[in-house]
């Protein structure tokens, strides 16, 4: 298991509440594009979150744009079993 924080750990099958601040142009979208998924705006927005996180370029694109200090940089590494870890 991973440490996350002080005396707390990543498990496995866990879920974490994440509750983004959206504008109404962005959840707009999000809720057509829900509807045109038949899935709801939490569960969409939670497999946009699973596949940037996973992405390689979407991680390095992000780092790029917000500059970060450099002593945090995250360099994704693909196993060969497709999972990403950093």
């Amino acid at each position: 298991m991973q440490k996350q924080g002080v005396g707390s750990t990543l498990r496995k099958g866990k879920t974490y509440k994440v509750l983004p601040t959206l504008d109404a142009d962005t959840h707009h979208k999000l809720k057509r594009l829900a509807l045109a998924c038949d899935m709801s705006k939490t569960s969409l927005a939670a497999v946009i979150i699973r596949h940037v996180v996973n992405n390689e370029a979407y991680v390095q694109w992000l780092q790029e744009r917000y500059r970060g200090p450099k002593e945090f940089r995250i360099i994704p590494v693909r196993h060969s079993d497709g999972r990403i870890e950093y």
